[in-house]
């Protein structure tokens, strides 16, 4: 009887750390995993706030047609969601191409605007703003020093547009 004790009171200790070690386990993969996708995440590290618009600054933005609103989301999100007054449409993967080597003519056939100039104020927003503050670090390394990222973006004007 006594060694039935002993057997029994080992198989639960062993069980107890097994249980503890794959809890330890499945949450290291968890950490790591939430680790690794927030550290690839481009917003994650800081906006500079002047170079953040806020949705009081949009609502001005929106009326000054010398001010260029970008879209970076793709076709399918602004015709299912809707955009901001005055914006154009440049998904991201080609604002680079839109603003570094896309002919002036070429630009205005495509977006009824002229081409901004690197002196020009650009702000850019798209769903949640992870895409516009990417956007907002491409146009800064082209030279484009006056942009600015709507960083409440689509989820934040649509909201307060009710």
């Amino acid at each position: 009887m006594g060694v039935l004790i002993i057997v029994f009171a080992i198989s639960v200790i062993i069980a107890q750390n097994i249980c503890f070690a794959v809890s330890q386990f499945a949450t290291t993969k968890i950490t790591l995993r939430y680790i690794n996708r927030v550290s690839k995440a481009p917003f994650s590290n800081m906006v500079d706030p002047k170079r953040v618009v806020s949705y009081e600054d949009m609502l001005k933005v929106i009326q000054q047609p010398e001010k260029v609103i970008i879209d970076v989301r793709n076709p399918e999100e602004v015709k299912s969601t809707g955009k901001i007054p005055s914006s154009i449409n440049i998904p991201l993967n080609n604002v680079q191409n839109a603003l570094a080597t896309m002919s002036e003519e070429e630009f205005k056939k495509k977006f009824q605007r002229p081409k901004p100039s690197s002196s020009d104020e650009l702000i850019f927003y798209c769903q949640s703003g992870r895409r516009s503050t990417e956007a907002l670090d491409r146009a800064l390394k082209l030279g484009y020093t006056k942009s600015k990222t709507y960083l409440g973006s689509w989820n934040d004007w649509s909201s307060r547009q009710q």
